[in-house]
């Protein structure tokens, strides 16, 4: 898990569940409102629980930004939404693409949609991509994004970035 000054993270927070949807659960098709603790990091974004750490850490959304979510893939058509979820073509072909970056001083890490990659500045941040298995057998799928994950922290000295991913190796498996 990366980590964060306690300055950068507002902690403890509480919704009721008007406020709050999951991107998971979005993604999926499932219009669900999130209930329960949250927290919220510097750049905006937040996620379930007390504070990073406390149990799985899944991102949620405003519910008024969920309006300009990508369309799920379950009702996928033809979009010029740039990817940051495997498209029903990424799972015919087994594989898609993850782009991230890291802000160079610091182990903050952020997943980017290909658009977003192409422009990232250099000077402040490590941008990398990784080739996701998505379809196949689950154990050789888990092994595979274990090591894609272990390779891309070596080959681009972003150490940190399998605690930042949560160690989730079978993320958008089928």
């Amino acid at each position: 898990m990366a980590y964060y000054p306690k300055n950068k993270i507002q902690q403890n927070l509480q919704t009721n569940g008007d406020e709050y949807k999951t991107i998971i659960n979005y993604n999926n098709g499932i219009d669900t409102f999130y209930i329960g603790a949250y927290y919220k990091l510097y750049n905006g974004k937040t996620y379930t629980g007390r504070f990073p750490g406390d149990g799985k850490n899944e991102e949620i959304i405003p519910v008024s930004d969920s309006d300009t979510l990508p369309i799920p893939e379950s009702s996928l058509a033809t979009t010029n939404v740039p990817p940051l979820f495997p498209t029903p073509k990424d799972y015919e072909l087994g594989v898609f693409t993850r782009y991230f970056k890291k802000k160079r001083n610091e182990y903050l890490f952020e997943e980017l949609t290909k658009d977003q990659y192409d422009n990232v500045d250099n000077i402040l941040y490590i941008r990398f991509q990784i080739q996701w298995q998505l379809t196949g057998d689950k154990t050789a799928t888990f092994n595979t994004n274990r090591n894609m994950i272990l390779l891309a922290e070596q080959k681009n000295n972003v150490y940190g970035f399998n605690e930042y991913l949560q160690m989730d190796y079978l993320k958008y498996y089928k």
